[in-house]
């Protein structure tokens, strides 16, 4: 009979100003943004099942600070990159009694204790799993045996190079986790699914970066418009969002930068970059 895996949570964390470089953001904000991704990430981690350690594994003293202050232990980054950080992470989950680690990367602000643990029940099945992100293409979550020598992949494609390296593909309805956050519209993404705290106090704080989107329903008389995000989403185009953007009338099929409320439902600014205040083209 096989015994059920012992785990430890892996979370490596970059910190410092350049975290998250592609949120159109001030770099105060962005790195708002990205520790309040990370603490998100670790509370959700924590949360799942007390008993399991997280280790955050950083080079940065602020990054430490908090993570220490949040429950979780800190392992020095060795500053080789990414797949370096994975491994003393995953090194130090032995070191700590696991039989096996599981790799999130501290940028799933929507992540939720109960996806947590149907994400592990589900790849608790194999030795070596893989969920892969939202667009199928990069690495959610990576389950593996704990100890020296962890060989992955991650950087562009890494959920295919990951099944290359022989973890299995899990697909399992974790929305959240599935969710990581690179660019704005990723964070709308996260923003629909509901975020946790520290990231809700971040972006209250913060002005929300534009997506990028096309209009479906040009707002006409009293009607609002429509638009198309990039992944699909449609959200409503109020006639009150052009107002001030310099933009005389809206067409079917333009491409406009969107910004939107809280819930990722309704723009509250339209504009397209080099036509009205603000936008003069340089």
């Amino acid at each position: 009979m096989t015994s059920s895996p012992v785990w430890v949570a892996v979370v490596p964390v970059k910190g410092g100003p350049l975290a998250k470089s592609r949120l159109a953001l001030p770099r105060e904000s962005r790195a708002a943004l990205a520790t309040a991704f990370a603490r998100d990430t670790v509370a959700a981690l924590r949360a799942a099942d007390p008993g399991m350690p997280v280790l955050v594994v950083t080079a940065s003293v602020d990054v430490a600070q908090w993570a220490r202050a949040d429950g979780a232990d800190v392992v020095d980054d060795p500053g080789r990159g990414l797949d370096a950080a994975v491994a003393a992470g995953v090194a130090a989950a032995a070191e700590r009694g696991a039989t096996h680690a599981a790799v999130v990367l501290g940028d799933h602000p929507a992540l939720r204790p109960d996806e947590v643990r149907s994400a592990l029940a589900d790849a608790g099945a194999a030795d070596r799993a893989v969920v892969p992100d939202a667009d199928g293409s990069g690495t959610a979550l990576l389950t593996l045996p704990a100890g020296p020598g962890a060989r992955t992949a991650f950087g562009d494609g890494s959920a295919a190079a990951h099944e290359r390296l022989g973890h299995a593909r899990r697909t399992p309805p974790v929305p959240g986790l599935r969710q990581d956050v690179d660019d704005a519209t990723d964070l709308v993404g996260a923003v629909r699914l509901g975020v946790g705290s520290h990231t809700a106090a971040a972006l209250a704080r913060a002005t929300l970066p534009g997506v990028q989107a096309t209009i479906h329903r040009a707002p006409g008389g009293t009607e609002p418009g429509a638009a198309l995000l990039d992944d699909g989403l449609e959200v409503v185009v109020p006639l009150e969002a052009v107002e001030g953007s310099g933009l005389r009338h809206l067409r079917v099929g333009q491409r406009v930068t969107l910004e939107l409320d809280e819930d990722g439902r309704t723009a509250t600014r339209v504009w397209v970059v080099g036509i009205g205040p603000g936008e003069t083209i340089r």
